[in-house]
């Protein structure tokens, strides 16, 4: 009578042959199973502005994971604002946030985190590690890839000053202008010549129906523009962070007139069209964002074609500080504009209008 001991073996083999492949199959495919999705609420802020990234952590296999792992590795410009949470030193570990938890066969867990940009560029967020332990507890699997999500920081407001008076004047100026310069495209009647208006002003059509000369009575323009107009420049970093955050101001105070505005520079602020709202206010905002200093022609280039134009609107120069070239350009487009100009230089207590 033969024992059980073949038996045995052969049922342990195959005992170990199972768990072996399973433990295999577990290395190889279920940190695949793991499917992580994140959301920003906004693509673009301001420096210390806090935004939520929100993400959803699923398993989509039919078996459980005991240990699931996901380490969000941040942009060094990025500050995490969770409340509560413990500072680690050094700034790898302060730019991490991890999640641990398990998932159920087909659950999903959310969560969010709150964070903030500590100053103006593009950025992108960062990279995310995901761990998944095997079926024995014995190893794990990371794969890692980048957060397809990217922000763009904007300038801050710049900090209240005393030249910035100059603007709140100027802007005044323009709201006031706006009511009572004739729009020459818009008739509301025709009264009698009196001598005092010029020959183009009168309608010979209503002249030879009424037998007296009549002129066209205009009715007063809501279409006054501004043109904001940026030297930029490779200057030392601080004041040229503080040239952005006097457009960026500029920007939100013509947003608060309701003034149609366009921005031109001589470098990578590329101009833009007329307008005025939040889709044109988002795309200024978002190229002030991403503005690398780059010069492309001289500035006194862009005060003599603005000169040129000839064109009746407000006119407000940002640049990083006075020379005499800009000096003499400014002169020549108040000249050729016939109203003022508005200077605002990042080197502080220069301003004038």
């Amino acid at each position: 009578m033969s024992g059980p001991g073949p038996f045995l073996a052969v049922l342990l083999a195959c005992t170990i042959l199972v768990v072996g492949l399973a433990e295999l199959h577990s290395l190889k495919k279920w940190n695949r199973r793991v499917v992580l999705q994140c959301q920003l609420d906004m693509r673009l802020t301001e420096p210390g502005e806090i935004a939520t990234l929100s993400y959803r952590l699923s398993n989509t296999a039919s078996w459980p994971l005991s240990f699931v792992s996901v380490s969000f590795l941040f942009d060094k410009a990025v500050e995490i604002r969770e409340e509560g949470r413990d500072e680690a030193p050094g700034l790898r570990a302060r730019n991490s946030y991890i999640v641990d938890t398990a998932l159920r066969p087909r659950q999903a867990c959310r969560g969010a985190i709150r964070l903030s940009l500590r100053e103006r560029g593009s950025y992108t967020l960062g990279r995310v590690y995901l761990e998944t332990g095997d079926l024995l507890g014995l190893r794990s699997v990371i794969r890692s890839f980048d957060l397809p999500i990217s922000v763009v920081c904007t300038a801050g407001p710049a900090p209240e000053q005393p030249e910035l008076e100059t603007l709140g004047g100027f802007l005044g100026d323009v709201s006031v202008r706006r009511f009572i310069l004739e729009d020459p495209g818009l008739i509301l009647g025709y009264r009698e010549y009196t001598g005092a208006e010029p020959m183009s002003a009168i309608s010979w059509l209503q002249t030879a129906r009424t037998g007296r000369l009549m002129v066209k009575q205009h009715d007063y323009t809501v279409d006054t523009d501004v043109a904001v107009l940026v030297d930029i420049e490779a200057v030392k970093k601080p004041l040229a962070e503080r040239c952005l955050s006097l457009v960026r101001t500029v920007c939100d105070e013509l947003e608060r007139l309701q003034i149609p505005y366009v921005v031109l520079s001589n470098g990578d602020l590329r101009s833009g069209e007329k307008g005025v709202g939040r889709v044109h206010n988002f795309e200024i905002q978002r190229r002030i964002g991403v503005c690398r200093f780059v010069r492309y022609r001289g500035f006194r280039h862009l005060l003599a074609s603005c000169a040129a134009d000839g064109a009746r609107k407000g006119y407000i120069v940002v640049a990083p500080a006075r020379s005499e070239e800009l000096t003499a350009g400014v002169r020549r487009l108040r000249a050729a504009s016939g109203s003022r100009v508005c200077v605002l230089t990042g080197k502080e207590g220069e301003a004038n209008a």
